[in-house]
């Protein structure tokens, strides 16, 4: 009886640990540094969120997995920010390809990063 118990502790805990959800995405540490962004604002911590926005492109590339929905949108954003405009519109431009439902509300998003390239 102590071994079932020990045994199904053990699988509980090493399941909490992947890094892939349920739905097949990756998410590695992106709820650690939005939530280190959201606490404390600046350039540190924004550049530790893209480079883990990056890192989920990457790996669910590497993996065979669909980016989750919204990564591309978010470091679109994030570049959009820092004025590197050509990035954004591409990531925003990736996340409409995976995902087509967020068209309408990427468009709003790209309105923003053409004015600003234009000017």
């Amino acid at each position: 009886m102590k071994v079932n118990v020990l045994v199904i502790l053990v699988c509980i805990a090493l399941g909490g640990c992947s890094t892939v959800s349920p739905g097949g995405y990756y998410w590695g540490k992106y709820s650690y540094t939005y939530h280190d962004l959201l606490k404390s604002p600046g350039d540190s911590t924004r550049a530790a969120h893209e480079e883990t926005l990056r890192d989920i492109v990457a790996k669910s590339n590497d993996k065979g997995l669909r980016t989750p929905p919204g990564i591309h949108a978010e470091l679109g954003n994030l570049l959009s920010k820092a004025n590197r405009h050509d990035e954004a519109i591409a990531h925003y431009d990736a996340e409409r390809e995976l995902y087509p439902e967020s068209a309408v509300f990427l468009q709003r998003l790209l309105v923003k990063p053409k004015i600003g390239a234009e000017e």
